[in-house]
Formats: structure tokens, sequence, C-alpha cells
């Protein structure tokens, strides 16, 4: 069984990459377990290990090491849980807002720190979830090699037609290939009661890892897109988006998912009655 400082040293690539790429965007304990296999509740005994770390190697050095502990939350309430009092004492005191405040300004922190030389100082490499190559061949791929088959067409039908079938519910307005005003088209939008606009972006089973790929950040764009219209049409709504996929998502896909906050939904089936 792995020692709590051979987790950390798991752990702390992760998180310098979050820091890194997505310090504003929310990571939950069990993202950060779920990176780097580790299947027990005892996280936050690692992450105080890693703030020993931190201290150790600051002293060592002279050089004040920022907290990476203030990246990873709690689903309940998107903060660190109580434990974090120990790396800021008096946290728990603290107004939910003040809570807050102090863990933007300590990501914010994180985000701008150098943190190349506490990974070669500690034997580390960057947690990468691809390669140069990869990311070269899927700019190369070609656009166009899985097309709007039968199973596309099918699987947008079906979810516009059964929207609980993906977990949403109270629909107001269903619509298959609704056009935004970037010009991009979604393959099915529901607007729900409580001010909910979700759109939803579908691949089919013989899409390629590449695809998928694509798929992560288009949603990445659409819900750029669909935020950005509330000014437009002066909205009073939130957005999501969610990735259908009737395939498997490799875990270097579900990775940046995670790291993206992307809600995805992988290995979708339509029930045999209604799936023709």
């Amino acid at each position: 069984m792995a020692t709590n400082q051979e987790w950390a040293f798991k752990m702390i690539p992760v998180l310098v990459r979050w820091a890194q790429g997505t310090w504003d965007m929310p990571h939950y304990y069990s993202d950060l377990s779920a990176a780097v296999g580790h299947k027990t509740n005892q996280i936050g005994h690692v992450l105080g290990t890693i703030r020993d770390k931190f201290n150790e190697l600051g002293e060592q050095y002279k050089k004040e090491i920022p907290t990476l502990n203030s990246l990873v939350s709690n689903k309940s309430s998107n903060l660190p849980s109580e434990g974090f009092d120990y790396v800021i004492p008096g946290y728990r005191a603290l107004s939910p807002a003040a809570q807050k405040g102090e863990i933007r300004r300590l990501n914010e922190k994180a985000h701008q720190y150098d943190w190349e030389w506490v990974l070669e100082a500690l034997g580390l490499k960057p947690a990468k979830i691809f390669s140069s190559t990869d990311l070269a061949k899927i700019k190369k791929s070609n656009y166009g090699t899985v097309g709007e088959g039968k199973e596309h067409k099918s699987i947008k039908k079906y979810i516009c037609s059964h929207p609980e079938s993906i977990g949403i519910e109270n629909v107001i307005v269903a619509q298959n290939e609704y056009n935004l005003l970037s010009g991009d088209r979604i393959d099915v939008y529901f607007e729900c009661e409580k001010n909910e606009h979700i759109a939803i972006e579908v691949k089919p089973s013989n899409a390629p890892e590449f695809d998928i790929t694509r798929g992560i950040f288009q949603c990445i764009k659409y819900k750029a897109v669909m935020d950005a219209s509330r000014c437009a049409d002066y909205g009073n709504y939130d957005n999501d988006v969610i990735l259908v996929i009737a395939g498997t998502m490799s875990a270097q896909n579900k990775q940046l998912a995670n790291d993206l906050s992307i809600h995805y939904i992988e290995q979708f089936e339509q029930t045999k009655e209604d799936g023709n």
C-alpha cells in the first residue's frame, strides 16, 4: 500500500497542472483521487503531507511556496473542507463569503507561481494529459472522418424526445439542431424550468478519440457563446453543456473533461423500443 508521501508525489503534478491551466474552475476531492487512482477517504491526510513537504522545501531553498490545497473543494460547498484550517489557521472561523474570497486569492497566487523548480526539486515530472505529438495529431486529424451518420441522428432525436434519459427534467423547450449567435449549431438544445438552458453535444459509438477530444473543446466554446448571448438577449438564465458519448472515453479525455469541468455521459444507450 502506498504511503501518504507516495500519494502526495502523485498528486502534486496534477495540482500544478490545475494551478497553471484551470485554477479558476472547480476541482473536487473525487477528481483528484480519480486522477491518481487514490481510492480511500484519507485524501485530507495526503493533502496535509503536501503542505508539510512544501514547508520543508521552502525552508531548504529559502523560498515561499504557495499552497495548492486550496484548488480542491467539497462538492456540497465548492470550498475546501474544514481540514483546510491546517493550511490557513482560522479558516473555519471565516464567513462563507470570506472563505470564498480567501480561496480565490490563494488560487490566483498559485496560478502566478513558477512551479517548474518545485517539480524539479522533488524529482517530479509535469502531469501532461497529452504529449506534444498527441496534440499535433489531434490538430492534423481530418474533420469529417465521422460524419452525420445514422446513429448520430438517432441519438440526437432520442435525447430530444427523452431528456430524462440523460437526467434532464422539467423541459419547456426541446430542439434538435439549435443555432447559436456565433453560427455554431448545437446537436440538442433544452430550456428548462428555473431558468436553465442546456446544450447537448453528441458523439456516436464509432467516434475516434481525437473527435471526442474536439467534442470537449466544442462544449467549452458552446458554453462561452451561450453565456455571451445573455448580453445580447438580456437574459437571466444559467447555461450548461453536456457531452453525450455512445462509446467510451479514454483516460486522457476523462482527465481533460474533468479538468475543464465538462459534464459527460459515456456508453449512452437508447431503449430498444424507442431507439430506432
